[in-house]
């Protein structure tokens, strides 16, 4: 790293047989920024009067870094191109402090993660020391660690864009550091290996919110067609456009409202299923899904839909 380090607030650096050779996933790189541009802003709601926003900065080409400011600017994002480190810079004394406390609580909360082994907690006992309120806190080993306890009582609040956060595979990305600079020095918070990846799997039903939040990991989807109804509305600002029941195979599918991604199609011949004369028949829809951690279809990226259920493009194209 050529660069002085005391314009620099903080860092993640990915690590791995693919960053050594160079072939590092940039969808990976993405989902990292878009996780951690999530946890600044929930961080920051505590402070929205300083209104600082993450911004991403200077690219250089064949290098491992990314720079991304920390201003009291709106963000201007440019494209990531083959790297594996991004960097914060700060502009002045006052988002120094608030950057490194950023990563302070990042720091935190991913050692609680950690601690946890992926487990709810027991929480044994509070207690009070110099002014503060902490939570014993005991594992499934037994082990015991005391937290804050605001930062015990927010880790619901940031377990989503945390998990999303760590972008590893195995023989590929296979740690992730997290860090901040002070005094040019690199102050190191956390290590996560691979094999701690499934400690910030998220072991509970997500919230509504928290689903209308979450990106769609096309890696993950299969081909499905469902048989069901639209069922809501929920506009085109938002990250998925309608929600769809499924009617039939239930076992299968589930009963659960899934959640439709719609880009390319006719957003208005949709909403006129909607209609209450056209919710009696059944209609299909067919597309790339991915699955909860039931099993059951979670999120569709719809290719076609056809009022008919019975519709196989394949048979009438034949005819």
């Amino acid at each position: 790293m050529t660069q002085d380090k005391t314009q620099f607030i903080g860092y993640l650096k990915f690590s791995g047989p693919s960053v050594d050779e160079g072939r590092i996933d940039i969808e990976k790189i993405g989902n990292s920024l878009i996780a951690l541009n999530k946890l600044f802003i929930k961080f920051a709601k505590a402070d929205e009067s300083k209104n600082i926003s993450l911004k991403l900065g200077d690219i250089k080409k064949g290098s491992t870094e990314v720079n991304i400011f920390l201003e009291q600017v709106i963000p201007v994002v440019q494209p990531v191109v083959n790297t594996t480190a991004l960097l914060m810079v700060a502009k002045s004394v006052g988002i120094t402090e608030f950057g490194k406390q950023f990563f302070g609580t990042l720091g935190q909360q991913v050692a609680l993660k950690i601690f946890s082994k992926g487990k709810k907690l027991e929480k044994t006992k509070e207690v009070f020391e110099n002014g503060d309120i902490y939570v014993l806190t005991k594992n499934i080993q037994g082990e015991e660690k005391k937290f804050l306890k605001e930062l015990y009582d927010s880790q619901s609040e940031f377990a989503l864009p945390l998990r999303d956060l760590i972008q590893l595979e195995d023989k590929k990305e296979e740690s992730l550091e997290v860090g901040y600079y002070e005094n040019n020095y690199t102050n190191k918070i956390a290590d996560i290996k691979f094999e701690q990846k499934e400690f910030f799997n998220i072991d509970r039903e997500l919230s509504f919110e928290e689903r209308m939040e979450e990106e769609f990991d096309e890696l993950k989807a299969e081909n499905i067609k469902i048989i069901g109804k639209f069922v809501d509305y929920y506009g085109m600002a938002h990250k998925y456009h309608f929600s769809f029941q499924a009617r039939k195979n239930q076992e299968e599918i589930g009963k659960q409202k899934i959640l439709c991604k719609t880009e390319g199609l006719s957003v208005s011949d949709i909403i006129e299923l909607l209609k209450p004369e056209k919710q009696e028949k059944n209609i299909c829809i067919y597309g790339k899904a991915t699955k909860d951690q039931e099993g059951k279809i979670d999120k569709i990226k719809i290719i076609w839909f056809n009022a008919d259920e019975n519709f196989n493009p394949q048979q009438n194209r034949l005819f």
